[in-house]
């Protein structure tokens, strides 16, 4: 399978839906209950699109992103864009990987 460049509409569409489900998960964590699995996976799959493509992630996303890391008790690098001295870039791909085990055993 051959992965196609983003176009930039496709790109904006990832980063409205981004939004709109980093919200509902907020509302979640705000109110006390739990995020699904999937959309937390969905979440954190969008996450790496985006940077992939150097795409900076909503502010929305940032946060929400962190606060599941932090409930998780795991770190979470900041999103795409200026890499900074320091930064461990393996810590999304390990935080990925957890969601990816959690679903499974499913």
């Amino acid at each position: 399978m051959t992965a196609e460049p983003a176009s930039p509409e496709r790109l904006s569409e990832v980063l409205r839906l981004c939004t709109v489900l980093s919200d509902r998960a907020l509302d979640a964590l705000i109110t006390g209950g739990a995020v699904p699995a999937d959309q937390a996976v969905a979440l954190a799959k969008a996450a790496r699109l985006l940077q992939d493509y150097d795409v900076e992630w909503p502010p929305l996303l940032t946060h929400v992103m962190h606060e599941l890391a932090d409930k998780d008790g795991r770190s979470v690098p900041e999103p795409a864009g200026e890499a900074s001295e320091g930064v461990d870039l393996h810590g999304l791909t390990r935080f990925f990987a957890s969601f990816r085990k959690d679903k499974e055993q499913q």
